[in-house]
């Protein structure tokens, strides 16, 4: 029976309403986009790209494997016939990889570096429906593609596949911070010459500045400029260009940091001035309240008034009735005020009931005022709890995939539950010992100050041994290693534990040199926020 590989195609469509009107009309009306979802199931595919209108010579092909084992699909990528970022303006200096969901989620799967016009990217992503695209952007730690999107993937063509149609949106960046499209007068001399880390670095603070982080958050603001001007420095004195872009990196984690939690803190401030408007509502509530419960004490004080004026007519009444026994030349005068006097009763008596039908309606007035009031005071209280969790939830897990976006660039990482783990293989070591090879300095400078911009994470080493006697040492030993480099650059040793698995979670066999030095590794296993 002939076997198919299974692809779903479907059609992505970038929001219109995510981006500013500015970029609606840079964009020439460009803004809804047709791309392929593939669903990858174990088979090696070989997927195309194209160029869009932006750049129709440009061109790229991936392999993409599915590894289930490590639920996750490697990406082995290599395109053509780009040209630098800032032909698309000065806001663009290098051009991001990105994977998206059916579900809409974006995510940065790496950042390719131009040779000639050329680059090749090794990446992976825990997707296993996902369309690719290839975006110009500022930097490299860029959350959302933005709208210059220059190749896209084309659906495969292998006559085994069977193509499944639907549609997926996401959305992108709003682009109100690229405010500058024109191309540099001085690219070919100055950009040519300046390290691509330092450029992504200059226009990181610039979008951190734009999103008023000078004004919510100037602490980290001033460390990002602070960074940029010690990238600047080095770079004039010509410092080692690996040195000069370790700064510009610096440099652009805080401002992306600035930037980010500017933004929360302007949606925070919209929000309370929200609540201030909504607590006005309650005070002028509760006047109109306090102005009925006066109303009502004006009531009461002539209801008393009129009972003692019935009170003295009914006195009166009786006098006259006296008198008229008394003297009955003054029968007819008599009578003529005692009818009036009772005339006089009755309509203070109809007074009386008037006055108690409004007391009870003033009385009515001043519970649903009372009652208003209790309502607008616990939604209030709602908003405000509800707003407050959701920012420490969404903080949280915005912190975590930081993380592992930046441990990601230094180490291989695999997803596992709700969080992942990093994997150090055996090549990290001197051969045979527990201490580390200085050729993996870089990896684990990188690896080291990821963790160490975390604070709050919290995670185990795990070290790992082939079948050898004092495996549990062995691997104890090298995982020791791993957390005394970690510490250095001032990771707490309360955040972490250390563990020994020796042999007993083998990767491979142990019965081949390859499948040995495959169970010689250290883990790194994060736990996601719950």
């Amino acid at each position: 029976m002939k076997k198919f590989l299974i692809v779903s195609v479907g059609i992505v469509t970038i929001s219109a309403t995510s981006f500013s009107s500015r970029a609606v009309a840079q964009s020439g009306g460009d803004l809804r986009r047709r791309t392929i979802s593939i669903t990858y199931i174990k088979n090696s595919v070989k997927v195309l790209f194209a160029g869009t209108t932006l750049r129709p010579n440009a061109r790229g092909e991936a392999w993409v494997d599915r590894l289930r084992k490590r639920n996750s699909s490697e990406i082995d990528i290599k395109v053509e016939n780009l040209i630098p970022a800032f032909n698309y303006g000065a806001d663009y200096n290098t051009y991001i990889l990105w994977a998206i969901s059916p579900a809409g989620q974006v995510d940065n799967l790496g950042e390719f570096r131009l040779s000639g016009g050329s680059a090749r990217l090794r990446t992976a992503t825990a997707y296993q429906d996902f369309a690719m695209i290839v975006t110009a952007e500022p930097h490299y730690l860029v959350r959302l593609p933005s709208k210059m999107v220059v190749l896209e993937n084309l659906a495969p063509t292998s006559s085994n596949v069977q193509i499944q149609v639907s549609e997926i949106y996401f959305s992108g960046d709003s682009g109100k911070y690229y405010t500058d499209g024109t191309v540099p007068a001085v690219a070919e001399r100055d950009y040519n010459k300046t390290p691509m880390e330092l450029l992504q670095a200059r226009r990181a603070v610039q979008i951190a500045r734009l999103a008023d982080a000078e004004r919510y958050v100037p602490e980290d603001y001033k460390n990002a400029v602070r960074a940029l001007d010690q990238a600047e420095e080095a770079f004039r004195r010509n410092v080692d260009v690996h040195e000069v872009g370790r700064l510009s990196r610096e440099a652009i984690s805080v401002a992306v940091r600035a930037r980010d939690v500017s933004e929360e803190r302007a949606v925070a401030a919209e929000r309370r001035a929200e609540i201030a408007r909504r607590d006005d509502e309650v005070r002028r509530a509760t006047e109109t309240a306090s102005d009925l419960s006066t109303r009502l004490s004006d009531t009461e004080a002539r209801l008393r008034a009129s009972e003692i004026a019935r009170t003295n007519a009914e006195g009166q009444l009786d006098r006259a009735l006296r008198d008229a026994a008394e003297a009955r030349s003054e029968v007819r005068s008599l009578r003529t005020e005692n009818d009036r006097l009772r005339s006089d009763v009755d309509r203070l008596k109809q007074d009386l009931a008037d006055a108690r039908a409004q007391i009870t309606n003033l009385q009515t007035q001043y519970s649903s005022a009372s009652k208003k009031l209790g309502e607008a005071t616990s939604r209030a209280d709602a908003m405000e709890r509800e707003e407050r969790e959701r920012r420490q939830a969404e903080a949280r897990r915005r912190d975590f995939a930081e993380l592992q976006a930046a441990v990601s660039r230094a180490v291989l990482v695999r997803p596992s539950g709700n969080g992942f783990i990093a994997v150090l293989p055996d090549s990290f070591f001197l051969a045979g010992e527990t201490a580390l090879a200085l050729k993996v300095k870089k990896q684990m400078d990188e690896l080291a100050q990821a963790v160490a911009a975390h604070p709050d994470v919290v995670f185990t080493i795990e070290g790992h041994s082939d079948e050898r006697r004092g495996a549990e040492s062995f691997a104890f030993g090298r995982a020791q290693s791993v957390a005394e480099y970690i510490s250095a650059f001032g990771v707490p040793r309360t955040s972490f534990k250390i563990e020994s698995r020796g042999f007993s979670v083998p990767v491979s066999t142990n019965k081949t040199i390859s499948g040995r030095a495959a169970n010689r590794r250290v883990e790194i296993v994060f736990a996601g926020p719950q």
